[in-house]
């Protein structure tokens, strides 16, 4: 299968060394880019303010100059590049510093050839997926703004009776098929709107069918959403059902596209902060540095550890998790370090621990903080030596593990408490990954939120569409001390209360209903506080759906005109909600 070239784009190098430029230079050159070099940071700004490039690699150090302080500039650039840090005098502090202020990469100096021309294949890469996204969003706001919906309508013998041509353009259905059963004139599906149409008519009143797959070739073809309606005389006679088809085909293919820049591996969120996290782990994935990660009990720790093993050279090999705070001591050293037959009472064979059942994979020690002393002293020289001694046993096993720890417990105080080594405290955080506790990313909770509903739904068998405003303002409003854990159980209660198709406040546990966060609505009269909280609520699932009126109405259990009318209560002009 023939694969297609990559692609080629504009490159600027800003490094104060002719000879580097010169080699970074022809390498790119040769391989189809197009390449300017400037050995000037005041130059290289001004380049970028008057011309649109898609790469930039830039120096750190460049006569006097910092590289990092171009990263700050990159808001006044006539387009949007990436930026690629180089260095010939690496360090953890100016590498985290680069990522932290956006950079794509950082290029240790020197540069292979193979090296360079991969980095600017990836970023390139990168620069066209994110602007095919953003016509993505372009294509489908002209398709929804434009589009009118399939109407069909039906005899009580559910026989044609007229379509419109978006019904022809949906359903192959022909004008000339009047006359003719709906079933006969079906040519790509299986028909499933019959249901519907015949529900509306024997229960007497609107059936909805959401998102319906009409027709699949391997692959989801056309998905529409269906309202049927009965239609009666002022006498009650019933005439026959009409039927409304809404074309949801590209809402779903760009939200499944959307969803691959929200999602990584098992961790949710868009927010700042966990796109932040993702491009950490894609960054330590490959390396076999320490890893530590911090946060608070229930912020998804274990779902990074995860996220970098599946995303590293390691993902072949076993990932082994161990808690370190449910085991004593003993048992701890036996469960890390395996022991060997007649070492303690009730060892009756030979076990091998956790380093050896992970070898050449990754070792994940949660709640480090909590081990012993002598633990510490013990998995210091694990780590310097890259060797086990099992129990009871004096000879030295070589193990190839990378070790990811994490907490929840302010190591640093440990250390300067004396009860946690310092030398094992730098041997541990070589790099630090602190996952934000939920109430600082508020705005990911519309999508956890969709999230485990979908979940909970497919485990309790129901078809809950969403949260009422009030419902989702209390959550919004939540502190969350238990984090995504206790959002997860409070929705789990919700749903099993819930008998209807949207959870209301009072489905929520007790500590939720009313509840408001005190920061944020310190000061303000109840009515106020109320106001405040649906319109927090509105604005959370406008951005979850991408700001699509409709598909946000949907989450938050209400119809589009409802929405339109609370949006002008609450003063909501077009220029906030998309600020």
């Amino acid at each position: 299968m023939s694969t297609s070239p990559p692609a080629t784009g504009e490159i600027l190098i800003i490094d104060d060394e002719t000879g580097v430029r010169m080699v970074l230079a022809r390498h790119l050159g040769e391989a189809g880019h197009r390449v300017s070099t400037t050995g000037s940071l005041t130059t290289g700004v001004a380049m970028l303010q008057g011309l649109s490039f898609d790469l930039v690699y830039c120096d750190i150090r460049l006569s006097g100059q910092s590289g990092l302080d171009l990263l700050q500039e990159s808001h006044s650039f006539a387009g949007t590049p990436l930026i690629i840090m180089m260095t010939g005098y690496p360090s953890l502090e100016t590498t985290r510093q680069a990522l932290r202020q956006g950079a794509f990469d950082y290029l240790v100096k020197p540069i292979l050839a193979d090296t360079l021309l991969r980095s600017a294949a990836l970023a390139i890469d990168a620069r066209r997926k994110e602007e095919e996204r953003k016509r993505l969003h372009h294509h489908l706001e002209a398709v929804f703004d434009s589009v009118e919906d399939g109407l069909i309508s039906l005899n009580p013998a559910l026989t044609l009776v007229a379509v419109n041509r978006s019904a022809n353009r949906l359903c192959g259905i022909l004008p000339g098929d009047a006359g003719r059963s709906l079933s006969a004139a079906q040519r790509r599906c299986s028909g499933s709107c019959l249901v519907f149409a015949n529900r509306a008519m024997t229960e007497g009143g609107k059936v909805d069918g959401k998102r319906l797959t009409c027709f699949t070739n391997g692959e989801v073809e056309q998905v529409v959403s269906v309202t049927a309606t009965p239609m009666r005389t002022r006498l009650g006679e019933l005439l026959g059902v009409i039927m409304a088809m809404h074309d949801e085909t590209h809402m779903v293919r760009l939200e499944r596209c959307i969803d691959r820049h929200h999602r990584f591996h098992r961790l949710i969120g868009g927010s700042p902060a966990m796109r932040e996290i993702y491009r950490l782990v894609e960054t330590l994935a490959d390396l076999e540095t320490t890893v530590l990660i911090l946060g608070e009990s229930g912020t998804g720790k274990e779902l990074v550890i995860e996220a970098i093993h599946g995303q590293g050279r390691r993902r072949g090999r076993p990932l082994v998790k161990v808690n370190c705070v449910a085991l004593s001591e003993t048992v701890l050293e036996s469960e890390l370090f395996g022991h060997v037959r007649g070492s303690f009472t009730g060892a009756v064979k030979d076990r091998i621990g956790r380093f050896q059942e992970a070898e050449g994979g990754t070792l994940f020690l949660d709640e480090i903080g909590d081990i012993s002393q002598v633990m510490q002293l013990r998995l210091l020289r694990v780590l310097q030596e890259k060797r086990i001694e099992r129990v009871g046993d004096n000879r030295s096993i070589p193990v190839d593990v990378r070790i990811i720890a994490a907490t929840n417990q302010d190591l640093r105080a440990k250390v300067a408490a004396g009860t946690f080594r310092e030398d094992l405290f730098y041997r541990l955080k070589v790099v630090e990954i602190e996952i934000p506790p939920l109430r600082s990313r508020a705005e990911d909770i519309p999508m956890l939120v969709e999230h485990f509903l979908s979940g909970f739904n497919a485990r309790f068998h129901k078809t809950i569409h969403g949260l009422s405003p009030e419902a989702m303002a209390a959550l919004m409003n939540h502190g969350w001390p238990g984090n995504i854990r206790e959002l997860e159980h409070a929705l789990e209660q919700a749903m099993v209360l819930c008998r209807g198709e949207v959870i209301e406040r009072e489905h929520l546990p007790r500590e939720l209903r009313g509840n408001a966060d005190p920061e944020r609505t310190r000061g303000k009269a109840p009515v106020e506080r109320a106001q405040s909280a649906e319109r927090e609520a509105i604005l959370a699932a406008l951005a979850a759906c991408n700001w699509r009126r409709e598909q946000a109405a949907r989450r938050l259990g209400m119809s589009r005109v409802t929405l339109f009318r609370k949006m002008r209560q609450l003063g909501m002009n077009e220029r906030e909600v998309k600020a």
